[in-house]
Order: structure tokens, then sequence, then C-alpha cells
């Protein structure tokens, strides 16, 4: 059925509303068991009455009263009347005459009010549209609830919204998102109504959570919906100054709407996982991110904890405040376990500037101000409340009355260093202060220590001032007040039980705090220097006595002046002086030398030290180049540049005169008689390039005569040795390589046209390798090896022991400190070939020099330079090799292999330990390679019968198979047959 368009007008009945009130007037009482800070306002009633009234409400109920203001219409009526809703929305009966409605209809209709109420046809409403007014009156239902009945007893308010629902036939599902949308309305109006935050605001969120019957979920939409509407509604007026401005009630605003939202995930008891997707969330609508909302929370937070510590504070000695207390307190407030702990230290401190006397605006009398009886007391009250250690109180107690305690010692300083007063007056006048304002005494060095700088900070400025305009005698007069400040100050740390390092704890200027802090290292090394000269001018002979001396250490010490500054000083300063004595005595002892004559020398020198306070150890310093220069002097003038005996005593007298250690001057001796050493070398080697042993002994005793060191003439010797290596390897390397390469090949490889090459032999180079090549350089290796072995190059060292025979023998290693890679007369391809050639020569050499040349196989390498691995290497595939050099070259020669050559192929093969079908493989492969080239050089020119017979008879007396053996093709077999067989078919 359709209805006609019907215009619904209010009648007043005597319905009573939710709360028992009459319709005529509404009081909407403030929130009950609320401790927010009331909030005076008028709340206009206007349902039909002109009262109005003061009452105290929170910010979220007057957001839902502005909501009900602004409902209109049947949804208002129903809200009043919603048992008798229930009622109408169950039957078929004219919905006016159970509401009160008269029914005036549309103009189009022509029938009176009072008719339609008799016939109940126009006043009829259907089911459907009973249930849709239903959900529309629901909201503003629940916040008339809410305000009727409060939240303070969250229980039994949900129980009366549960009875609302039902009268008002809303399903569960969606009276739940419109009881979420009653506390984003309300949570909106909490900020916008008061922008500071109130403590009981907490427990109000709670009970209206609790009230609404909202799970976690549906509280973090909320807050983040309410984020969003408020935001739009306030933020397009804000400006980006208000927002940073931290006293501007818009900052302040925001910042409560995010600890509201923070507390709220927290108490609810959400998982870190969820928390942080809320609060990310929430913060996103305001462009934050996660951690700069927490931030902002903790700028509410802590403002909350600070007024109750200070109330603590107040309430201190009374049993109105306990650790427990404060604790729930941070509980609540979420305050973080690191804040509370920096929080509990500032409201200590806070405690001891109160006790101290400090105004509000932080003015105190420095010199009088001390606390009051009982102090020490109160504050170990407090330190018990807020659980902090007695460490802490001391440190609050010391840096506040640090710079109060300052204030009196540097008067009391001043007045000891200016000589008014004596160290020990200075020291009681302090330590009374350090006991009126209750440092502990084991602070006493730190609180003298504090004003040390202060003391000699006006002399070590006027020092600095007249160091700029080098004025030498003010430096030196500010520089000894200085002097007298620190011995004063010294005096009252030592009485303070001070047991540091004065120079380094107030003069190095690394330090934060250095009397020195504002010289930078040349101006320190600068006033330095002028003191020390100013000292010399001023002593009677210009020589530094014993109390001068001192004041210039101390003087090094207050200008962090290191000894290596020192010392250059010296050199700089007094040198010369000790430099002209040294040089004096250098050369009166070559020139003529007594044991008498150095002993006096020595006194002089001693007496230059002692007069201008050198360090003895610039006569070492001076003693090396003067010693060098008189090692120059004897080699010019030497027979033949050795020494001779006077001058080595000479020589060893200065030595010990300028301190030299025997091994501090070897690299001199090294410097002026190495070429003499080296030369003789040279001499003592033979054509041979070996020493013979009647020359080493000669060659020790000129080593010993120099002066020089067993390992410095070894390196002498082993660079005349790779001088007479080099060559011997380029000659080997020539030989090989007119053996291995053509004269095209050669070319190529030097880069260069050589031109028709010989050997000794007078062949030309074909390129044969290995013994067929009729060049062997073997002889020259076995020179170059004896060379190497009798002039001692090569180096045993242990590098184990094993058990021979039960006994322990050491393992040796043999070294190659010269080789000929290293020497640069070899590349690795040759150093291989050349490996490689002799090791085949050692084993198809017969005769005595077979065994030779096989045991200076690994000595060869060495000398080489290959490592093991590359000899190994080179060895195993060196069968092949020999089988081919020497069975080709006997074949080539002699035709065939006769039983010597298969003798000799048998030792061959247990020297290079194959089995005896390895070495018959080996020989077969060898002599088809030659029998192949042979067969080949037949058939290059005109090929003969009787070559070929030849050639036949050769294999088969051999046993060799032409096809299976040589493995020649099928086609060249036929044709040898009919080669051979042709004259004579021809001859009939």
């Amino acid at each position: 059925m359709k209805y006609s368009t019907v215009v619904l007008a209010f009648f007043v009945t005597s319905a009573a509303p939710c709360n028992g009130f009459s319709s005529t007037s509404s009081t909407r009482p403030a929130m009950i068991g609320s401790s927010f800070t009331p909030k005076m306002s008028t709340v206009n009633v206007k349902a039909g009455s002109s009262m109005s009234m003061l009452v105290q409400t929170s910010g979220g109920m007057m957001e839902l009263d502005e909501l009900l203001e602004a409902d209109k219409g049947i949804t208002k009526k129903v809200r009043e009347k919603p048992g008798l809703w229930k009622i109408a929305r169950a039957a078929t009966v004219p919905a006016s005459l159970v509401l009160g409605f008269g029914l005036v209809p549309s103009p189009k209709i022509a029938i009176h009010a009072a008719g339609a109420i008799v016939t109940g046809i126009g006043g009829v409403i259907g089911r459907n549209k009973i249930t849709d007014i239903g959900g529309d009156v629901a909201k503003p239902s629940i916040a008339q609830c809410l305000i009727e009945n409060g939240i303070s007893e969250p229980l039994a308010t949900a129980a009366k919204l549960e009875a609302l629902r039902e009268d008002l036939a809303v399903h569960p599902d969606d009276f739940q998102s419109m009881c979420a949308e009653i506390y984003r309305k309300y949570l909106v109006g909490m900020v916008r109504f008061d922008h500071k935050p109130q403590s009981a605001e907490l427990t109000e969120l709670q009970n209206l959570k609790d009230a609404l019957s909202l799970d976690n979920l549906a509280v973090g939409e909320a807050h983040m919906l309410a984020a969003q509407d408020w935001y739009r509604s306030m933020f397009q007026f804000i400006t980006e100054e208000d927002l940073d401005d931290e006293d501007s009630k818009e900052r302040m605003a925001l910042n409560k709407f995010l600890y509201l939202t923070e507390r709220a995930l927290k108490q609810n008891d959400e998982t870190e996982e969820a928390f942080l997707y809320e609060m990310t969330r929430t913060a996103k609508v305001f462009n934050m991110t996660y951690h700069e909302a927490l931030d902002r929370v903790e700028e509410v937070v802590e403002p909350f904890y600070e007024r109750a510590l200070k109330s603590s504070r107040q309430k201190l000695g009374t049993n109105q405040v306990s650790t427990t207390m404060l604790e729930r307190a941070r509980r609540t407030l979420g305050v973080d376990d690191r804040v509370g702990f920096d929080m509990h230290e500032s409201a200590l401190n806070d405690e001891v500037r109160s006790l101290l006397g400090y105004s509000e605006d932080g003015e105190l009398d420095p010199k009088t101000a001390k606390y009051p009886e009982g102090a020490l007391e109160r504050l170990d009250q407090l330190r018990e409340l807020l659980s902090l250690k007695k460490e802490d109180v001391e440190y609050e107690i010391t840096s506040e009355g640090m710079p109060l305690f300052r204030a009196t010692a540097s008067d009391a300083m001043k007045d000891a260093v200016g000589g008014v007063i004596s160290a020990e007056e200075a020291w009681d006048i302090m330590e009374k202060r350090r006991s009126e304002l209750l440092i502990p005494e084991s602070r006493s060095d730190e609180l003298v220590s504090s004003v040390v700088f202060n003391s000699l900070g006006e002399p070590m400025d006027e020092l600095q001032k007249y160091a700029e305009v080098n004025n030498e005698a003010a430096v030196y007069s500010s520089m000894m007040d200085a002097l007298e400040a620190k011995n004063t100050v010294v005096q009252l740390l030592e009485r303070a039980g001070y047991s540091g390092d004065f120079y380094d704890d107030f003069c190095n200027p690394v330090r934060r705090e250095s009397v020195t802090k504002e010289m930078d290292s040349k101006e320190r090394y600068n006033v330095y220097d002028m003191f020390v000269k100013r000292s010399i001018k001023n002593s009677e002979d210009g020589k530094l006595s014993e109390e001068q001396d001192a004041l210039i250490k101390d003087v090094k010490g207050i200008l962090a002046i290191d000894d290596v500054q020192v010392e250059t000083h010296a050199v700089k300063e007094f040198g010369p002086k000790l430099n002209e004595v040294m040089e004096r005595a250098m050369n009166e002892i070559l020139d003529d030398y007594a044991p008498e004559l150095v002993e006096t020398l020595s006194t002089e020198i001693n007496q230059v030290i002692d007069d201008y306070k050198i360090n003895e150890k610039m006569i070492a310093q001076n003693g090396r180049s003067l010693y060098s220069k008189a090692l120059n002097y004897v080699s010019a003038n030497a027979p033949a540049g050795v020494p001779t005996k006077e001058q080595n005593e000479a020589l060893k007298a200065l030595q010990e005169l300028y301190t030299l250690d025997s091994n501090e001057v070897v690299p001199f001796h090294l410097t002026a008689f190495g070429p003499v050493y080296k030369k003789s070398v040279e001499e003592a080697m033979s054509i041979t390039g070996v020493i013979r042993p009647e020359f080493r002994k000669s060659l020790e005793d000129l080593r010993e005569r120099l002066g020089v060191s067993e390992s410095q003439t070894r390196e002498i010797f082993m660079e005349a040795v790779k001088q007479r290596m080099i060559p011997m390897v380029e000659w080997i390397v020539s030989e090989m390589e007119k053996t291995v390469f053509s004269q095209q090949q050669l070319s190529e490889r030097r880069q260069k046209d050589i031109g028709e090459d010989y050997f000794q032999s007078g062949k030309k180079a074909d390129g044969t390798l290995g013994i067929g090549a009729e060049v062997n350089v073997l002889g020259d290796i076995m020179n170059l090896i004896d060379f190497y072995l009798e002039n001692g190059i090569a180096e045993k060292t242990q590098i184990d022991t094993e058990l021979v025979d039960d006994k322990e023998v050491p393992v040796y290693e043999t070294l190659y400190p010269i080789t000929a890679l290293e020497t640069g007369a070899v590349d690795q391809q040759m150093a291989e070939v050349l490996y490689r050639q002799f090791v085949v020569g050692s084993f198809t050499t017969a005769g005595p020099n077979a065994e030779r040349y096989e045991n200076s196989r690994a000595t060869w390498g060495g000398i080489l330079g290959l490592s093991s691995e590359k000899m190994e290497e080179i060895g195993s595939n060196i069968a092949d090799t020999v089988y081919d050099n020497y069975v080709g070259q006997n074949m080539r020669t002699k035709g065939a292999l006769d039983q010597q050559d298969m003798m000799f192929l048998a030792n061959l093969q247990k020297k290079l330990g194959l089995s005896e079908q390895q070495g018959e493989s080996f020989l077969m492969q060898s002599q088809k390679k030659v029998l192949s080239e042979e067969l080949d050089a037949i058939f290059m020119n005109s090929p003969k019968a009787e070559n070929i017979r030849l050639f036949r008879e050769k294999c088969e007396s051999m046993g060799l198979n032409l096809e299976q053996d040589i493995g020649v093709e099928k086609g060249r077999v036929t044709r040898m047959f009919e080669l051979e067989i042709a004259p004579g078919l021809e001859s009939g």
C-alpha cells in the first residue's frame, strides 16, 4: 500500500522521558563521579521553557548536548517515548493515535485531519517506515541516555542503552556503530571545548567505552575518524606558526588528542602490533610519524607528572603520598621509566634549590646561602620516595653547591696567592663553606680543583697579552706570578687530599678546561722560548742554575711543552755550543788518539751539559752525524780505504765518547766501507765465480776491520753473486732458445731479425727440442749449480723433525735467496722449459754424470725460482718426452734400436716408475712417431719402390704392422703395395 505524504506535528503529551523529567525542561546534569576540571557553561533548555541554568559538564557532554539541540522532528518525539514507539511498530494501528500525532494532509488530499483519525486510513504508517524512524532516532537517543544517566557507573548505563536498543529495534551491529559514532563525537568535544588535558579524562574515556560496550577495534576506528573530523573542522583555520608555538591552544589541543588516543589504546591492553597500527594511522591524519606523535604525547604526560611530583614534595613527611602512589600515577599517565627517572632527578634538584633559598626568579646570594636545619634528612626522605640513590642526592647537592662554594673559595684563593692570608687559612675558609653547603668531604679535592683555573687565569691572561707583542721581560714576570700562584694552589690541593698529576689535570690543552686553553701550540712554545732566554740573561755567568732549571721544568709543565719540543729547543738554543765541543773532540782524537785525551774531552762535553741543563741524549743525537763524518775521513785517508788498527781504536773511542751503541754505528760503517768490501768479494771470485776457501778467511778478517756486521756483508756478497749470476743465466737461456725455436720463432720472441744463427757445434737452429737437437746445455746448467752451491748461496732452515730408526732427526728446507726469475734473467715459460730439459737430460744421460744430474734436479728448480708444485707437475708429464727424445735420436742415427738401447730403456722405465705395459706403450708411440715422419718424408718426393721396400722390411723386422701399429691409412698401404710391385710387373 502507498501512503500519502504527511506532515507530522508534535502534541504535548504527559509521557515521561528516559530520566523521568518532564519534556518541558531538562537540566542535563554534569557527569557524575568525574574530577574533570568543571567548565561553567550556559545550557538553554528549549522544550517549551525559557528556563536556563549554569551547570558543570565535560567537553564530551557538551558535544552531545549540541547533538541533541540540533535534533528536530519525529525522531525527537520518538526518543521521548521509546516505549510507545515499541508498541507502534508491533501493531497496525494508526501511529497518530499511539504517539499523539495529528495528520495534516497534503493540499492534494481533501480530507480533514479528524476524518483521517476516525477512518485511520490516513494515519497508518507501515512497519518498514517505523523501522527506519527507529534507526534514525537511535543515535540522539544514545546521547540523551548518556547525558541523563552519566558514565560514572558505566555498567548501569550500558544496561539502559541495551534496553534502548531493544525498544528501538536496532540491530546490535548497527547499534554498536552508532555507539562508536557517539564515542567519536564525545572525544572531539573533549578536545574542542578544553585544550588543556585533565588527569580524570582518562577515567572518563574508559568509562565511556565501557558504557557504550565498545571493543578495542571500534575504539581504534573511532579515534582515527575523530581525528579526521577535528582536522577537517579546525585545521583549515590553523597556521603552521600556531602548531609550532608550544604555548598555542591549537598545539596543546592537538597534543591532548594524541595523548588521549595513546592512553585509550594502552589502557585497552592492545598488542604492540595493534597499538603501532592504530597510533600510526591516527598520527598520519595530522601529517605526523609514529615517533613524532609519541613525542607530542610526552609533552602532555610530563607536565601531568610534574604537578604530581610537586604535590608530593609539599606533602613530604605526611602519609598522603607514597612510592606506590607515584608508581600508579606513572602507569596511569603512561610515563616511561627513563622519563620518570629524569623527572625524579629534576624534582630532587628543585627541592635542593628550594632548601638553599632560591627565589622564584632564580636569584640567590652565593656567599651567604646555606641549608636550614634538617635539610639533609628531608632530602633523604624525598630520595626514598622517588626511589633514587644516595649518590643522586650527593650529586645534586654538589652540583648546586659548587658555584656557591667557588664564590667564597675564589676570594680566599686570591688572598692566599696575594699573600694576604696563608694557604692554611684559605683552606679553613673553604672547608667551612663546604660544610655549610653539605658537600661531602670526599669531594674536597674536586672543589679546590674548581678554583684552580680562576687562580691561574689572571697571570696567564697577562702573559698571553705580552707574548703577542714579544715583550720578553713582561712575559717572564707574568710567568713568575703564575708559578707563584701554582705553588699556592698545589699546597691547597695537597691539603684537600689531591694526588693527581697537576700538569695533566689542569694544564693539558686537550682537556675541555685548561689554564692554557686560549693558547695554541705555537704560542705556548714561543712563551717557553722567551722564558728560557730571559732566564739565561738573568743568570750571572750566562749559565742556568739548579733553581732556574727547576723553574724551566715547571714552565714546561704549565705550557704543556712535550719532550720533543724541549729537545728541539735545546738543539736550537744550546746545540751549537755542544756541537762545537764534540766536533773539536772528534778532530783531536782522529789526529792524535790517546786514552787520556778522550777522558779530558769527555769532561768538557759533560760540563756543557751541566751548564745549560741539556738532556744527555743530545750527545748521541749530535754524535751520530759527527761519527759518520769521522768514518768518511778514515775511508778517504786509510790505505786502500781499509782503516788501520790505530784508526779503528780512535773510532771505538769516539763511539764511547758519543755514547753510541756498537749496533747503532754499523749502518754508518756499511755506508763508508761497503764499496771496499764489495770490491774485495768480486776480486776473490775466480773465473767460475766461486770464492775459494782460502779467500773466505781473508774476507771475514776484512769484515771485522771494517766494522760491518755479518748480515750486512752477507747482503753485499749476495749483491755481487747476483751480478755474476745474471749473465750465466742469460747465456743458458740464449742457448736454449736456439734449441727450442726456429729462426723465425726466435726473431719473433726477441722482436728483432737475428739473421742466420749457429750453435757452438756449427749446427743451425731448427726448432728441435731435446737431446736430438745436438745441443746440450746441461754442462752450462751444472756450472751454474756448482757456482750456487759452492758459494753457499742456498740456505737450509729446520722446519720440523722426524723419527729415523727410532731417533729424532731434523727436517730441513732449502731456501734460494737469489733466483733466475727474481733477477729477471728468465721468464716463467723459459724457466719451465729449462727445468724440463734438465729433467729429460737427467733421465737420458748415461755414464758418470747421470747420477749427478739426477741429484741436482730439485736444486736447479730452486735456482730457477720454480715452486715445488710446479716442479712436480713438470716431472709427472715428462715420460713421453724422455721416450721421444731417446728413441727418436737413436732410430734416426742407427735406423733401429739395438739390444743395448732396449736395456737402457728398461732401466729408464724403472727410473720413471713406469709399469712394463706403460713402458711398451711409450716405446710404441715413440717408434710410431719416428716411422710416421720417415714415411711422410718418402712420400714428400717421388716415392721409389726400393725405399718403400726397405721401409716395409724395417717395420716387419720390428714386428710392427703398417696399418694397425703405425696407423698408416689403408689407401696409403695400397699405394705402397702398388709402388713396390710396379717395377717387377713392368720388367716381366
